[in-house]
């Protein structure tokens, strides 16, 4: 289980840190790097049957990683490297003075990258879940394919000719 887990998060963090990379090489730093966390979480999902205990989990934890490490890590390298700028002048509200309104607003808004991260790995799991592949039930003495009873010595069915056990 811990190998899953570690597989998934890793998963999700490669997916996440690409899409960061792109959404800040293209666009800055938009809206649509919450994009990073839902398709992480999506991906880290997907490696888990239970939505909420495997998926969900997941998905918030490549969130916060995503917001608190990777993203900043990933402007930071771009930053050094020249390829995004960072304005001259201070942005409108950001003075000392604003300081609790600006840590309620970073707050908030880990709060929503968390819940869109949740979402994506809620919808991996849910996906993997809804399209795992029924296994047929093997009941010893009945033929799995239509339900006839044989013998439990059979190789073959009987009745509809399916193959029951290897010879």
């Amino acid at each position: 289980m811990a190998q899953k887990l570690g597989l998934a998060l890793v998963a999700g963090f490669v997916t996440a840190a690409v899409i960061d990379f792109v959404v800040l090489l293209t666009t800055g730093m938009s809206a649509a790097v919450l994009l990073s966390s839902f398709l992480g979480g999506l991906v880290a999902g997907s490696f888990f049957i239970e939505p909420i205990k495997g998926g969900g989990k997941a998905g918030i934890t490549i969130a916060l990683v995503d917001a608190l490490l990777v993203r900043p890590s990933i402007a930071m390298l771009l930053y050094q490297m020249g390829v995004i700028l960072l304005p001259e002048e201070p942005l409108p509200g950001t003075e000392l003075s604003n300081i609790p309104f600006l840590i309620v607003a970073m707050l908030v808004s880990l709060a929503i990258e968390l819940s869109i991260g949740f979402g994506g790995g809620f919808v991996g799991a849910y996906l993997r879940k809804t399209l795992a592949p029924v296994k047929p039930r093997v009941t010893p003495g009945v033929c799995p394919y239509c339900g006839a009873k044989v013998p439990p010595e059979a190789v073959y069915c009987p009745y509809c000719g399916a193959k029951l056990k290897e010879a």
